[in-house]
């Protein structure tokens, strides 16, 4: 008996300390906050040559980066950059460049859906709460899968970005740091609708 009430108290004792934690809410998932896992040293490598945009992450010199779920490898070679993305889910993508902390008002966007099942790039500009196409597009190889579940995109650009598109930034610096933001729909191309992003200050190598 008294071995009985010894294993009842040990239990009792267990169920009060668990029914004395809170339970933790779960984070949103449009959390546009700094939410990446930053590598040490220049996160935008210098490339020798320009990269072949092939679907493939060979050649990016500089670390991964990772946010919103997403590894995302960047170069450039004094005159365009280069990045490849890739993720899990079966929707669109984008990346975009913005001045520290500036978030998607102004930013120059990149995007990568499906377009009647071909693949499609769009050039857009951030505002507050959306983004709009661009006038001109200036994106040069692009490259945009979706299978076995993942999505990867690669594309070349310029560093200095086209002029009268209302783009917080006139283009990349050399040495200096800005900010990229992410976004994606894990299951849709309706690029107007995303179900995560995140954003994280990377630094292009001189």
């Amino acid at each position: 008996m008294k071995r009985i009430c010894i294993v009842i108290l040990i239990l009792a004792v267990f169920l009060l300390a668990g029914c004395g934690q809170a339970p933790q809410p779960a984070g949103p998932v449009d959390d546009p906050g700094d939410n990446g896992v930053m590598p040490s040293g220049p996160t935008m490598g210098r490339v020798s040559e320009p990269l072949a945009v092939d679907g493939l992450s060979a050649g990016y010199r500089a670390a991964v980066i990772q946010v919103a779920n997403t590894d995302i490898y960047m170069a450039h070679d004094g005159s365009n950059l280069f990045v490849y993305l890739e993720t899990e889910g079966e929707g669109w993508v984008s990346v975009g460049f913005n001045t520290t902390g500036g978030g998607m008002n102004g930013a120059n966007m990149i995007i990568g859906h499906l377009d009647n099942d071909s693949p499609a790039a769009r050039d857009d500009v951030g505002k507050a709460r959306s983004h709009s196409e661009a006038s001109v597009s200036v994106i040069g190889d692009f490259y945009f899968a979706q299978e076995n579940g993942k999505v990867i995109m690669e594309f070349s650009y310029p560093l200095s970005f086209q002029e009268g598109e209302g783009y917080s930034l006139n283009g990349l610096e050399p040495g200096e740091t800005y900010t990229l933001i992410v976004a994606a729909n894990s299951s849709s191309n309706d690029v107007n609708q995303h179900n995560r992003r995140g954003a994280i200050n990377f630094i292009v190598e001189p």
